[in-house]
């Protein structure tokens, strides 16, 4: 009975470390900051692009670790390394010195990312709940965004006074999430052979590409519209900056992005079980072109909301393109699953991103827009159709 408790009370607890990992003061101001010590939006994208590429080697080995070291392990190192880049994060002034905050934030991520979403399906299978899922992933998410919505608030508000104060606030308020990793109770669960890395690599393996189409759509998809998603919020700043909207409404306009993939992201379940899953997928996929042709062809202030279409994408897709990747993956490999996809999106935008960046340097954000449009008809007819097509064939 303890134990159960025990168990139970994880749900809490990884809702609340949802929160507190994303409750950045920084991010809403963070374009204008990178400015403010001299980066160009090529630089930005740049900087990120080397941040996902630091994730993307270290994305697969952390998924791999959670699954053999375990959850609160995992997430007690997560956080640390999470905490310990951002109270660096004040003292960097160049390129060169974000980088190497970045190694830190990066490990962290890595280690962070897949092993949250596990540790909520493998409680919720000790605990013999396997209905109710897709709901709690979509309230997962609803507290992740919600966290992030209140440190953009705040965020904004600090900046008002100066736009270091949220940077140096935030090094140390992202400590919370550490001395919360420290309350998990690790649930049972199988697992692999610790010596048999190869072995284990080949399941794996087999598992996520051989096993069935389905399985290898669901991860192309998630891949895709995670990154769909990713590039775009990085040009959100920008474009209100050129857009002349006053800095002091960014705290606003990023909690208002967030609350939006927070409200969708909870009831992303009722809307996939009242539309149906094909219907709720080719949504999700015509969102980005829709988002991007739109803000392309319409780049003004009342062209921002085209960019909602964009959250809307993010709250659907990490519901439901999540669930069923992570209902279809046994507990002894379901971190290391979602770092696998996790990576494909770091991939993507280490390819992508750079490009956007540089044609919004030199040609407008708005050509980039119209050319990921273009990107995302192209990605919505080879990957989410035939997704689509297999699942109408499985119903």
């Amino acid at each position: 009975m303890v134990q159960s408790e025990g168990l139970r009370s994880n749900l809490t607890k990884i809702y609340g470390l949802s929160g507190a990992w994303m409750f950045l003061l920084a991010i809403p101001i963070i374009v204008p900051y990178f400015k403010s010590i001299g980066l160009s939006m090529e630089e930005v994208f740049q900087l990120q692009s080397i941040f996902a590429a630091m994730v993307l080697v270290l994305e697969l080995p952390s998924g791999y670790i959670a699954d053999l070291l375990g959850r609160k392990k995992t997430l007690i190192l997560a956080t640390f390394f999470h905490a310990l880049g951002f109270s660096l994060f004040p003292f960097a002034e160049s390129f060169w010195q974000l980088v190497a905050t970045n190694f830190f934030l990066g490990v962290g991520l890595s280690l962070f990312s897949g092993t949250d979403v596990a540790l909520i399906y493998d409680t919720l299978e000790a605990l013999g709940d396997r209905g109710g899922q897709s709901k709690l992933m979509g309230k997962k998410i609803f507290y992740t965004q919600l966290g992030e919505t209140i440190g953009a608030l705040c965020g904004g508000a600090l900046a008002l006074v100066s736009l270091n104060l949220p940077v140096q606030v935030n090094a140390l308020v992202q400590w919370i999430p550490f001395l919360i990793a420290f309350t998990i109770v690790e649930p049972p669960r199988s697992t692999m052979d610790k010596k048999g890395h190869l072995e284990n690599w080949k399941y794996i393996y087999r598992s996520l590409f051989k096993h069935s189409k389905l399985m290898t759509l669901v991860i192309l998809n998630i891949i895709f519209y995670g990154a769909a998603t990713l590039i775009a919020v990085w040009t959100f700043q920008d474009i209100w900056d050129k857009l002349s909207v006053p800095l002091r409404y960014f705290g606003i306009l990023w909690a208002f992005s967030n609350i939006t993939v927070a409200v969708i992201a909870r009831k992303a379940h009722v809307v996939e079980r009242y539309w149906g899953t094909t219907s709720t997928l080719l949504i999700i996929g015509i969102l980005p072109v829709f988002g991007y042709l739109g803000m392309g062809f319409y780049p003004t202030v009342w062209g921002l909301l085209f960019l909602l279409s964009f959250q809307i994408c993010r709250g659907l897709g990490m519901v439901v393109l999540r669930d069923a990747l992570n209902t279809r993956v046994s507990a002894d490999m379901r971190a290391t699953a979602n770092s696998v996809s996790s990576l494909g999106v770091r991939i993507c935008f280490i390819v992508l991103g750079p490009m956007m960046g540089w044609i919004m340097d030199n040609r407008g954000f708005e050509n980039g827009y119209k050319i990921f449009g273009g990107i995302y008809i192209l990605v919505f007819v080879v990957f989410m159709i035939p997704l689509i097509k297999q699942v109408r064939h499985m119903d």
